[in-house]
């Protein structure tokens, strides 16, 4: 470049001389963006255009401008779709994706010039000769070497890569935690409608039974058992009225505020869901967690690269100027680091042992996913067989015996407590199928997170293509 402090004489003789040399250390060292993408090292993969976009400050979830209508029945991937869209971990997703992309930029760009300006003043020694003020300047710059460079490279985009692999895991526990919640509801909600159902009979029952003794055909003690029975199911459908509404405000809190106090889910209690061994170990494989990890052992073997390539100096070039009453100076410097005591060896191994821990961190989780994978399976085999012989054997019978008790008391053949036993009896047996159900709709969440996908939609919707698992990296 020109030298700011030199005659306009000088400045043009040696301007051509010192951008040469500048433009031709900066095409070795591959300072441009052309050179240092070349074949050599793989491009870092590029960011999606909200990667892309400028962080945003940290602030309060916008406001929903119109409500939803949540009148009728809803399904539970919409109530997962509207957790997802205003949640406040939507925000702290785009905040992360923009950071790891800005650290990619980051780290392909050039380290900030150096200016030195120097002013000083002569003291003469020998007489006859005047003081001087002489002045100059010099300019630096530190070049990075081209594999040094690529390999900072690499590792940001392999963060990049991790950032986005934990983005997914994040959404993934929240599509869950919205799925649980919504299935305690349904749970909730369908028992509270069988209290209704049982503090109604047990109301009528126990009118039926005042009359009966009003005209002689019973005595005290079984109109204060009637009493009794009524009392203890009005109790009964008052806790699971307060159990449904406070189910329904977590769901408000995950989904949507507006949502109503008789809101109705369709599949959160939904038929049994097909069960393959063999296509959900296959989908497991591409579980978010794996992949995160799998991620992170990228992250620490590009770290790795990283800190061995940083052994080498950087090179510094720069241009220089100064001018005094006689004469002026100019001319170009090169330097460069002697790595002659410090060699990067604590980096290199603290990299190391990082790849380490992420290798066996990997190996920790597939072993852990494999485990979670065959409990929840149990688990969901389990509840869903209790489920169909409760529904197609107990059931029916609880039902069948309540029918002819109720016939039998009405013409006197059976008494009071008869009836009631035979209630309790029925009662058990729906409180049992409605327990199975529910814990047959959480083990498939259970299995939906072992798998990676809660809803298990794509370890059903697509053939059972098998893929090669990812191959841990090399050691070095």
């Amino acid at each position: 470049m020109p030298c700011l402090f030199a005659p306009p004489f000088q400045r043009h003789a040696g301007t051509t001389a010192i951008i040469a040399t500048v433009a031709t250390l900066a095409a070795l060292t591959g300072c441009y963006d052309a050179s240092a993408r070349g074949p050599q090292s793989p491009s870092p993969q590029p960011p999606s255009a909200a990667a892309i976009a400028p962080a945003q400050p940290a602030t309060v979830p916008p406001a929903r401008t119109a409500q939803e209508d949540w009148s009728g029945a809803v399904t539970i991937a919409r109530l997962v779709a509207a957790a997802q869209a205003h949640h406040p971990t939507k925000d702290a997703i785009q905040a992360s994706r923009a950071a790891a992309a800005a650290q990619v930029r980051q780290a392909g760009v050039w380290s900030n010039p150096e200016l030195e300006v120097s002013v000083g003043r002569t003291r003469p020694h020998v007489e006859g000769v005047e003081r001087d003020t002489p002045y100059g300047g010099s300019l630096r710059q530190r070049l990075t070497w081209w594999g040094a460079r690529n390999a900072r490279i690499t590792a940001a985009s392999a963060h990049q890569n991790l950032a986005e692999a934990e983005a997914q895991v994040a959404l993934l526990e929240l599509q869950a935690e919205v799925r649980r919640a919504a299935i305690a509801y349904a749970a909730a909600t369908e028992a509270a409608v069988q209290a209704e159902e049982e503090s109604r009979i047990a109301s009528e029952l126990a009118a039926m039974t005042q009359k009966r003794f009003a005209a002689g055909e019973a005595d005290r003690a079984t109109v204060a058992r009637a009493r009794l029975e009524a009392t203890t199911a009005a109790l009964q459908r008052d806790t699971r009225r307060r159990e449904a509404a406070t189910y329904l405000a977590i769901l408000r809190l995950w989904c949507d505020p507006s949502l109503p106090d008789r809101l109705v889910i369709a599949d959160a209690l939904g038929t049994e869901v097909p069960l393959d061994a063999d296509r959900l170990a296959l989908a497991a494989e591409h579980h978010p967690q794996l992949r995160a990890l799998a991620e992170a052992v990228g992250a620490a073997v590009a770290s790795v690269d990283a800190e061995r390539q940083s052994r080498v100096p950087d090179l510094t070039v720069g241009v220089f100027a100064n001018r005094e009453d006689e004469k002026d100076t100019f001319g170009v410097t090169l330097g460069f680091e002697i790595p002659l005591w410090n060699r990067n060896e604590a980096a290199i191994a603290a990299a190391e042992a990082g790849r380490a821990k992420a290798q066996a961190a990997a190996r920790n989780e597939r072993l852990r996913r494999n485990r979670d994978l065959a409990e929840a399976l149990g688990a969901a085999q389990t509840a869903q067989r209790e489920a169909t012989a409760l529904a197609k054997e107990a059931l029916p019978v609880a039902e069948e015996m309540i029918r002819l008790r109720q016939a039998s008391f009405q013409v006197g053949a059976a008494s009071l407590f008869d009836l009631m036993e035979a209630r309790r009896a029925m009662n058990a047996v729906r409180g049992d199928l409605r327990d199975a159900r529910r814990r047959s709709a959480l083990a498939v969440v259970d299995l939906g997170m072992a798998v990676g996908d809660p809803s298990l939609g794509a370890a059903f919707s697509s053939p059972a293509v098998s893929s090669p698992a990812v191959p841990e990296p090399a050691q070095r």
